[in-house]
């Protein structure tokens, strides 16, 4: 049976893809937690201890990136990528000094949880109100709690740009973006597919980042056509 793995994003546990899985059958599908890592060297290891070769990778956001970070540092261990809404940028020094400030501030005072308008910053307006989904990034957030989330901080502050290295690739990568996606520009990732070698883009309409979550329909028909 094909095995295909899927990598979450920041403060995200394997209920991001609870709509997306059930929709997949005849595959097994194993969650890869990345939540202990502090570096992306660490992520890398993570990976190399969990994949049969050659896999098949899917990543979300954060996920995506160390997926692309992975398969640029291991490419024969590799089938295919799939990315959801995730570049293959570097963080600026006003990005590395807003992670630093907010990691200060963590260490500091007691997390609350994410609030509802930071939640809403990552969805579709449509999505604004929609408690199950809210919920469940809520959830998400609550069971990973403070040490993860300052720990992922930091493993993010040492991201460089992989544009490069990520065009040359061989291996076919299939990139996800969302129309609406505050975050990540889908139109920065559809120039990123452009430039891969084998790369495809698609583009989410009326959706914001949370794509497994918003959208997990078209996600799903995406990933069996691969698998």
């Amino acid at each position: 049976m094909q095995k295909v793995y899927f990598i979450s994003g920041t403060m995200c546990t394997i209920d991001l893809w609870q709509f997306v899985f059930p929709k997949l059958e005849n595959v097994k599908l194993i969650h890869i937690d990345i939540t202990h890592a502090i570096s992306f060297s660490e992520i890398n290891n993570i990976i190399l201890t969990e994949i049969e070769e050659p896999a098949i990778i899917v990543g979300f956001s954060l996920g995506g990136f160390s997926a692309m970070n992975f398969a640029v540092t291991y490419p024969e261990k590799l089938k295919q990528l799939v990315v959801i809404a995730a570049n293959t940028n570097g963080l600026n020094q006003n990005e590395i000094q807003l992670r630093k400030s907010t990691i200060d501030f963590l260490e500091k005072h007691k997390y609350k949880g994410i609030s509802k308008v930071r939640i809403q910053q990552f969805l579709h307006f449509s999505n604004h109100q929609n408690e199950k989904v809210i919920s469940i990034i809520k959830k998400m957030d609550s069971d990973l709690g403070k040490e993860v989330l300052i720990r992922q901080l930091k493993a993010t502050s040492s991201r460089v740009d992989i544009s490069e290295e990520v065009s040359k690739l061989k291996i076919p990568i299939l990139f996800i973006s969302a129309e609406n996606d505050a975050l990540v520009s889908s139109k920065e990732i559809k120039v990123i597919a452009n430039n891969a070698l084998k790369g495809r883009h698609v583009s989410v309409k009326n959706c914001g980042h949370m794509i497994p979550l918003e959208k997990p329909e078209e996600i799903a028909e995406m990933l069996k056509i691969i698998i």
